[in-house]
């Protein structure tokens, strides 16, 4: 019995692949009061930038090409660990190891201008010895990284961990 139920199976595939009809491309369908939290664990880039940001700017994109109001895109970037790197001034990334000019300048201004809030846990910078001053512009604070992440969540956040 179990043997019959394989073919018939794979005749069904076959017939769906040959076919060429196109996916259907399921639409976005929650279109207002979108909440979005990722966590960023460390620096690692993607073209350039921190995975990251360079992620938040592409689903910030993929809604406005879609038609949905920027201001219904509720998005939080919740760095700690040695994701650190990515919001911080030149001269902190070179005490952290980091030798190279902080790569997310621009994209970090074009991300807060858009309304994405970016957060650095406090506790992390404390660790790596990080003074407020050296942060990049517009990236705030929270008292840890964990308590942020369980209260966004708590608010009905989709939660994204970035490593």
């Amino acid at each position: 019995m179990k043997h019959f139920y394989f073919p018939l199976i794979l005749f069904a595939f076959s017939a769906c692949t040959a076919s060429g009809a196109e996916p259907e491309v399921i639409p976005i369908q929650v279109r207002e009061n979108l909440r979005i939290v990722y966590q960023v664990t460390d620096d690692a880039a993607h073209d350039g930038v921190n995975k990251g940001l360079f992620y938040a700017r592409k689903l910030i994109n993929t809604y406005q090409t879609h038609g949905i109001n920027a201001k219904e895109v509720h998005l939080h970037l919740v760095y700690h660990g040695t994701g650190i790197a990515a919001v911080v001034n030149d001269e902190a990334r070179k005490r952290l190891g980091t030798e190279d000019t902080n790569p997310n300048a621009a994209i970090l201004a074009e991300l807060i201008e858009r309304g994405v809030q970016v957060e650095l846990c406090e506790n992390t910078m404390q660790s790596k010895g990080v003074k407020p001053s050296e942060l990049m512009p517009g990236v705030k604070l929270v008292v840890g990284a964990y308590p942020r992440l369980i209260d966004l969540q708590l608010q009905g956040y989709a939660y994204i961990k970035f490593e």
